[in-house]
């Protein structure tokens, strides 16, 4: 394994320990990245438990603007956790087809079936609800205008 040299793709970089988070670290980085707030997430982590509010926020400022190791492992974190929550969603939506598809299937009233095959379909982008207008040919400013001038004086009563 050799060092990263930067220079394209495929070389190996070796982690040393140079390149390791300490215990509190971590700690810190997980927490900001599950939402904490910078100077809870410090003081959580074992930094400071005894000191200010301003000071503990101050210090953990610079932990998260200072250390590239620290932003880089809390964007990490935050990947992965973001890559959870889609998974599960996924997980979840194919549950949901399944189960509808079975109903579409197996329902034991007629009813039932169509809902299941219509809410099927809208999840596919069968069905929506948008409507759809047709594009008018280019009109100037004026002839907008007087168009809207009569559609108020229509629905104002005075056409």
């Amino acid at each position: 394994m050799g060092k990263n040299t930067g220079k394209g793709k495929g070389h190996l970089r070796v982690v040393g320990k140079e390149d390791r988070l300490t215990e509190k670290q971590e700690a810190f980085c997980q927490l900001v990245a599950k939402g904490k707030m910078l100077a809870e997430a410090y003081r959580e982590a074992g930094y400071m438990p005894n000191g200010s509010d301003k000071t503990r926020w101050e210090a953990a400022s610079r932990l998260m603007s200072g250390n590239s190791k620290v932003i880089a492992r809390v964007r990490a974190i935050q990947a992965d956790i973001e890559q959870d929550r889609r998974t599960i969603e996924r997980r979840r939506e194919e549950w949901v087809l399944k189960r509808l598809t079975q109903e579409a299937d197996q329902a034991e009233t007629d009813g039932a079936r169509i809902r299941a095959i219509e809410l099927v379909g809208r999840t596919i982008g069968m069905f929506t609800d948008r409507i759809e207008q047709a594009d008018e040919a280019e009109r100037s400013a004026s002839d907008i205008e007087a168009d809207l001038r009569k559609r108020l004086d229509r629905l104002l009563g005075d056409g």
